[in-house]
C-alpha cells in the first residue's frame, strides 16, 4: 500500500470523526454530561465547565479552524513528500483518539467521537504503524519532525477553542 493512500484515508477519517463529534456534542452536553458529571475528576470538570455552552455550531467552528492547518500540512506533504509533516499530524491525532475509549470506559458512557475512534481510526493506526515500520518511514529524523509538528499544533488547538468561545 502506498503512503499516498494513507494520506487520503487519513483525510477521510479525520472528516468522518469530526462529523461524528459535531453531530453528537450538543446532545452529549445536554443529556449525558449532567448524568455523569459526578464521575468526572475535579480538574477535568473545571475544564469541561468551560464547554458547557458548546453547541454544534461552536464546535463546527473549532473543527473548521483546526482543519485549515491540517489541510495545509496534507497538501505540503503530498507536494514535497516530506512525510514527517504527515507523521506529525498522525501523532497528534493518535494521542487524541486513544483518549476516547479510555474516557468512555472510565465514564461508563458514550463520548462524542467514540464510534469512529474504535471502528475506523484505531484500525487505521494499526495498519499505518505496520506500514511505516516496514517501509523505512519511521526514522529518527521523521519521528523528531513529527514531535515538532505535534508541539507546534498545541497552540493552534488551544487558540481554536479560545476563538470558539467568542463564536456565536
Amino acid at each position: 500500500m502506498d503512503i499516498h493512500l494513507f494520506v487520503l484515508i487519513f483525510t477521510i477519517i479525520f472528516m468522518l470523526h469530526n462529523l461524528e463529534e459535531i453531530m453528537t456534542i450538543e446532545k452529549w452536553f445536554n443529556k449525558t454530561y449532567p448524568r455523569i458529571r459526578k464521575r468526572i475528576p475535579a480538574f477535568v470538570e473545571e475544564e469541561l465547565r468551560k464547554f458547557e455552552t458548546m453547541n454544534a455550531a461552536r464546535f463546527s467552528f473549532v473543527v473548521f479552524l483546526l482543519s485549515i492547518p491540517v489541510a495545509i500540512l496534507i497538501v505540503i506533504t503530498t507536494i514535497t513528500e516530506h512525510y514527517l509533516l504527515f507523521l506529525g499530524l498522525n501523532l497528534l491525532f493518535a494521542l487524541n483518539i486513544f483518549t476516547y475509549p479510555v474516557q468512555s470506559l472510565y465514564l461508563r458512557s458514550y463520548t462524542p467521537g467514540l464510534w469512529t475512534s474504535v471502528s475506523l481510526i484505531i484500525p487505521y493506526y494499526i495498519i499505518l504503524s505496520y506500514h511505516i515500520s516496514n517501509t523505512g518511514l519511521l526514522t529518527f529524523n521523521n519521528l523528531l519532525g513529527a514531535v515538532v509538528i505535534l508541539i507546534l499544533f498545541i497552540p493552534i488547538f488551544l487558540l481554536s477553542h479560545k476563538a470558539a468561545e467568542k463564536w456565536n
